[in-house]
């Protein structure tokens, strides 16, 4: 297991792991997104040149979660445009929403480490207790 100031990468067959804890569950979202882009590129890359807000509805926080980090990747697939940072950060109920920093892909400056192609509800549990704590499994 490798590990990071925000997040720890746990081995899973085919697949990547992710551990994550936050002293708030809007803490769980911003650093899972950022563990996302860090798997992928490195934050270190990546710069704060221009923003997106990004909002998404679910059932409940595992359903919220898994589509936050989805819409993330879509927006990623589909835009190119990469993450660094969250701000304006809102948890309400059923829906999730928070303004994004980054910059577009550039291939000059971006090389994918490890291409991450969806976050899955396998093994998806958000517990509470000092803090908030996940695992979130990837397919790679």
């Amino acid at each position: 297991m490798s590990s990071k100031d925000f997040y720890n990468i746990v081995e899973h067959t085919a697949d990547i792991g992710i551990e994550v804890a936050a002293p708030d569950v809007e803490g769980i979202f911003v650093r899972g997104a950022l563990a996302v882009f860090d798997i992928m590129f490195g934050l270190e890359s990546i710069t704060k040149r221009k923003h997106r807000q990004i909002e998404v509805e679910g059932d409940d926080l595992s359903e919220l979660l898994v589509a936050w980090l989805n819409e993330l990747l879509y927006v990623y697939a589909v835009d190119k445009m990469l993450f660094c940072e969250f701000a304006d950060v809102r948890l309400d109920g059923h829906r999730f929403r928070a303004t994004g920093f980054g910059e577009d892909f550039d291939p000059d400056r971006h090389r994918v480490q490890t291409e991450i192609k969806a976050a899955t509800y396998h093994g998806l549990a958000l517990k509470s207790g000092n803090g908030w704590k996940t695992t979130i499994i990837f397919d790679v």
